[in-house]
C-alpha cells in the first residue's frame, strides 16, 4: 500500500461530518464529484471499502469506523502544523535588537543585513555598536555577536569562526621603521589601560605608544593613515594592500567569533531566521577571518 494522501483523508472526513457527498462539497467549496474522486482514490491506496454507496446516501462502513479515531488524529496533527506554521509567520515581523562592535556591524553584518531585510521585510532590525556585555536575559538585546572563548552559561549560540590576529603597519611606516626611524610608535586598545600590549613588550619593547582608542575601526584607521603599528584581526590587516603583517611575539590568542541569544529565546522565529541566515551568509568568509586566504 502506497502512503496515504493527506487531501484524500480531509475530503474522507469531510463527508464524515457534514454526512453527505453534496454537504461536503459545499462546506470545502469543491465540486461533488472531486469529493466522490478523492474518496475513491483513498479507497484504491487501502484495497477497502470506506463507504457503502446507495440511492439513499453514503453510510460509513465498519471498516472507517474503526479507523475514523486514526483519520481524525491525521487530521489533528496537520492542522497542528499549520498552526505552528502560521505562528511561526506571524513571529516574523516586530524588532530585532543585535548588539556587536562596531567594526562587526560595519565590516560582517551590513552587506547581509541588506539583503535579510529583502526577504524579511517585516523584521526590524536595531543595531546596537557596543562591546559591553548586554544582559540578554532582559531583552537588552535579543542577539549579540561577540569574540569570546567562554560563552556566558545563560545564553546559546553559534561559533562561526576563530578569529586570528596578527600585528600592521602601512609599508612606508615599516620600512622607516627599519631604517631607524625613532617617531615610529605603536597604536595600542584604551581597554588595555597603561600597559603594554603583549606583542609591543614582547617584540618592540623601545616602541612607544602614540595612540590609544576604544574603537578597533579607528585603530584601523590610524595604521592605514600611516599613524603607527597595531595589533589587528587578520581580516582587517590584510584587506588593504598597503598594510603588511610584522613580525611579532605576544600576539593574542584566536577567539571565537559567536552569534549568541539568551537560552529561551533559541526557539523564537525571527531569532531562528537571522541566526540561520547569517551562518549561510558568513560562510564563504570564515577562511580570511581565519587567516587561512588573503
Amino acid at each position: 500500500m502506497h502512503g496515504l494522501n493527506w487531501n484524500d483523508v480531509h475530503y474522507c472526513l469531510a463527508v464524515i461530518r457534514e454526512g453527505s457527498v453534496t454537504g461536503a462539497a459545499k462546506h470545502l467549496g469543491v465540486n461533488h464529484t472531486t469529493v466522490s474522486r478523492r474518496i475513491s482514490a483513498l479507497e484504491k491506496r487501502l484495497n477497502a471499502p470506506l463507504f457503502d454507496r446507495s440511492t439513499s446516501g453514503w453510510l460509513v462502513t465498519p471498516l472507517g469506523e474503526s479507523i475514523l479515531p486514526n483519520l481524525e488524529q491525521m487530521a489533528e496533527a496537520a492542522q497542528a502544523i499549520e498552526r505552528g506554521v502560521y505562528a511561526d509567520r506571524q513571529e516574523l515581523s516586530g524588532t530585532l535588537r543585535i548588539t556587536a562592535v562596531d567594526v562587526c556591524i560595519q565590516r560582517i553584518l551590513l552587506p547581509g543585513l541588506k539583503d535579510f531585510a529583502e526577504q524579511y521585510p517585516n523584521i526590524d532590525v536595531e543595531l546596537l555598536a557596543s562591546g559591553e556585555s548586554l544582559d540578554l536575559s532582559v531583552h537588552a538585546a535579543d542577539i549579540a555577536f561577540r569574540n569570546t572563548n567562554n560563552p556566558p552559561p545563560d545564553v546559546v549560540g553559534t561559533k562561526f569562526a576563530d578569529l586570528h590576529y596578527g600585528v600592521y603597519a602601512r609599508r612606508d611606516v615599516w620600512a622607516a621603521y627599519q631604517q631607524g626611524d625613532d617617531n615610529v610608535g605603536a597604536v595600542s586598545w584604551m581597554l588595555d589601560g597603561n600597559a603594554r600590549p603583549g606583542w609591543l613588550q614582547q617584540s618592540y619593547p623601545s616602541m612607544p605608544v602614540r595612540y590609544r582608542s576604544n574603537s578597533l575601526n579607528v585603530v584601523y584607521d590610524l595604521v592605514q593613515q600611516g599613524h603607527g603599528i597595531a595589533e589587528l584581526p587578520c581580516s582587517m590587516g590584510n584587506s588593504h594592500p598597503e598594510l603588511v603583517a610584522v613580525p611579532a611575539k605576544g600576539v593574542s590568542e584566536p577567539t571565537g567569533f559567536w552569534l549568541l541569544s539568551h537560552i529561551d529565546l533559541r526557539t523564537t522565529a525571527r531569532i531562528r531566521i537571522f541566526r540561520d541566515f547569517m551562518l549561510e551568509y558568513i560562510q564563504p568568509f570564515v577562511a580570511r577571518l581565519e587567516n587561512r586566504s588573503p
